[in-house]
């Protein structure tokens, strides 16, 4: 089967680009031919996207990503188009049906609804959820999220999603495993994320200051991930760590490199991200939860978003209010003192999410465009 992915770039480290790359490596592995038609130049197709953020603001954005899109199709002659980075799936209203009748959507969050609340998108947004051949939410929380919108807003696009989306949970590449060494010493929590209020950080350093008080252990949270040093938010989380006096805590260290996270990794006793949810705002599954179960790494996640379907209750780790740092706080407990999270049911949790199991998922998805044309 010859596909044609449609996405921001395959070489980062968030949530678009890993969904993508894992599934395009598993799906050449299996014969698959695959094509790239990116907001970067490494496709090699006849056309470069905007940026996604572009599409969702500037209807003249989008006919020209609908031009490109039609150019790169006729160019690659693709059995499936799957958009993997929602903004793009904007530009379907343009393109004639025969590529609508070939797309496949992967809605994983934010992005899959914000199109919806603001004005400028809201037409295409509808038009779009109407005219997509299959739909795949990456949690139930996603599928039923969108839905409720479209309930509200466009009754009928409501019913072609409750018809054509799947729930296919993400899958990831098993690292090899390597059994953990207890550190006693300094208890070590880790966050991965931008720096901003979506992950939860400003409640993860409360958690930390009343674990702290109440245990008195050694701590260090490191907080991996992009930040504007000059945000509002970024001024905050500083502020947050003078105030709780974890200065000496708490770093920001920003990107880094794969070897660099995976020596971090190592360290690591607890994966710790209270990440908020607003009408706008969530997350879709959180993959990275499984990326440190992988590892054997416990970890502490909201119970009011996609995560809750990836932390296993008591078994990989604990599903939380994030705004209750006394909550968290306890939870930090039972797995940095109590040990009741063991570091081989965290990696056999995370072995149920292989990328194997997402690419079979997602073929079967694929077979239904042609068992229906």
């Amino acid at each position: 089967m010859r596909i044609l992915f449609v996405c921001e770039h395959i070489r980062g480290t968030d949530g678009w680009s890993t969904y993508t790359r894992l599934l395009m490596e598993s799906l050449m592995n299996h014969d698959h031919e695959v094509h790239l038609c990116c907001h970067t130049e490494e496709s090699g197709a006849p056309g470069v996207l905007p940026a996604p953020i572009k599409m969702m603001t500037n209807p003249f954005v989008r006919l020209r990503c609908s031009n490109t899109l039609e150019r790169v199709v006729k160019a690659t002659q693709p059995d499936v188009i799957h958009i993997t980075v929602e903004p793009y799936a904007l530009a379907i209203p343009h393109v004639p049906r025969t590529i609508a009748e070939r797309t496949v959507l992967t809605v994983h969050g934010s992005y899959g609804v914000r199109p919806l609340l603001e004005l400028s998108s809201r037409w295409a947004a509808r038009r779009m959820y109407r005219s997509i051949a299959r739909y795949i939410a990456v949690s139930n929380y996603t599928k039923d999220h969108v839905l409720s919108l479209l309930t509200t807003y466009d009754a009928q696009a409501a019913q072609q999603w409750n018809q054509r989306a799947h729930v296919i949970h993400n899958g990831i590449a098993l690292p090899p495993w390597t059994p953990r060494k207890a550190n006693d010493a300094v208890k070590d929590i880790l966050l991965i994320g931008q720096v901003k209020p979506r992950k939860g950080v400003l409640e993860a350093i409360d958690a930390c200051a009343q674990y702290q008080r109440t245990h008195g252990d050694p701590l260090r949270l490191t907080i991996v991930g992009s930040y504007q040093e000059k945000s509002s938010y970024v001024t905050a989380v500083r502020n947050r760590i003078r105030e709780t006096n974890l200065t000496g805590n708490v770093e920001l260290i920003g990107y880094v490199n794969e070897e660099h996270l995976e020596a971090l990794y190592e360290r690591t006793d607890l994966y710790l991200m209270p990440a908020i949810t607003t009408p706008d705002t969530f997350e879709g599954f959180g993959l990275v939860y499984l990326e440190a179960n992988a590892r054997g790494i416990p970890c502490i996640g909201p119970n009011d978003s996609g995560a809750k379907e990836a932390i296993a209750e008591g078994v990989s780790g604990y599903r939380i209010d994030p705004s209750d740092p006394k909550a968290i706080a306890e939870r930090m407990h039972w797995i940095l003192d109590d040990k009741r999270i063991k570091p081989e049911d965290c990696r056999a949790w995370a072995e149920e999410h292989n990328a194997e199991k997402c690419r079979i998922a997602v073929e079967q998805v694929y077979a239904l465009l042609h068992s229906a044309s």
